[in-house]
């Protein structure tokens, strides 16, 4: 816990001296003012919640993507990865707490999304069942802090990571059905989208805002933390896996 704590630290640190990390935040704005014109141009208020909960998770998966995953790769870059090797500690919860402070920073998009479509659209939707809603969300983040953690390890195997980080944004938003729900994509696509944690998100949010009864709320649930698990047990065996063979080589560039 000590380690975990003092990447959490560190990460809140490097963030106040380099605050342009966040610039992910300023992406929100125009997610936000594209998809809210296009329901309120279509006179579809009914998609006024898919509206806001699509650049809510978009955002998440931004944080995930544009930080919480190149923590590993940017101390690779600046050499600092091999004096953390080096280290009488473990790096594994030192590396998890810093991608926890990146993935605790990723439910800002959520106030903005609600802000900006109150302020520029006069709109916000209703959460009819709120502890549902908190609930994903919470489930979601820590689904998220493991899918980092897997991509992280996965990227430091690769000299072009920041290639793959790109290509893994719009997939998966048509997978996750973040703005579109999974059930209109086509079939033979839809078990895809049953490994992507953020498809059980969106449908689980996006029930938690209408008046009907939420059904399964503890499977859907457990689906969005047993994926975040998964996740997170993938991602710190690949991490070993990767450090061991980085020590066998005696090369940490590219290990």
């Amino acid at each position: 816990m000590r380690l975990f704590l003092s990447g959490v630290r560190t990460q809140f640190w490097l963030i106040r001296r380099q605050p342009d990390e966040l610039l992910t935040l300023c992406t929100i704005p125009f997610t936000v003012v594209m998809m809210l014109s296009i329901v309120m141009h279509a006179a579809r208020p009914d998609l006024v919640a898919n509206a806001f909960l699509a650049p809510t998770l978009i955002g998440l998966w931004g944080f995930a993507t544009g930080l919480a995953t190149t923590v590993l790769v940017g101390d690779r870059w600046i050499d600092a990865l091999p004096l953390g090797m080096a280290a009488p500690g473990s790096l594994h919860p030192v590396y998890l707490g810093r991608i926890s402070a990146v993935m605790v920073l990723g439910v800002v998009p959520l106030g903005e999304t609600w802000l900006l479509g109150k302020l520029l659209f006069g709109v916000t939707p209703a959460v009819h069942h709120p502890w549902v809603f908190w609930a994903a969300m919470a489930a979601s983040v820590f689904a998220m802090i493991g899918t980092s953690l897997l991509l992280a390890a996965s990227m430091l195997l690769s000299k072009n990571s920041n290639n793959y980080l790109n290509f893994l944004s719009f997939p998966i938003y048509v997978l996750s059905g973040v703005m579109v729900p999974v059930q209109y994509l086509p079939e033979f696509l839809r078990p895809l989208s049953d490994v992507i944690f953020l498809s059980w998100s969106a449908d689980l949010m996006r029930d938690a805002m209408a008046a009907a009864p939420v059904t399964a709320v503890g499977w859907r649930l457990l689906a969005i933390v047993g994926l975040g698990v998964a996740a997170l047990v993938a991602g710190r065996v690949l991490l070993a896996l990767t450090l061991r063979r980085a020590r066998e080589l005696g090369v940490v560039t590219y290990a």
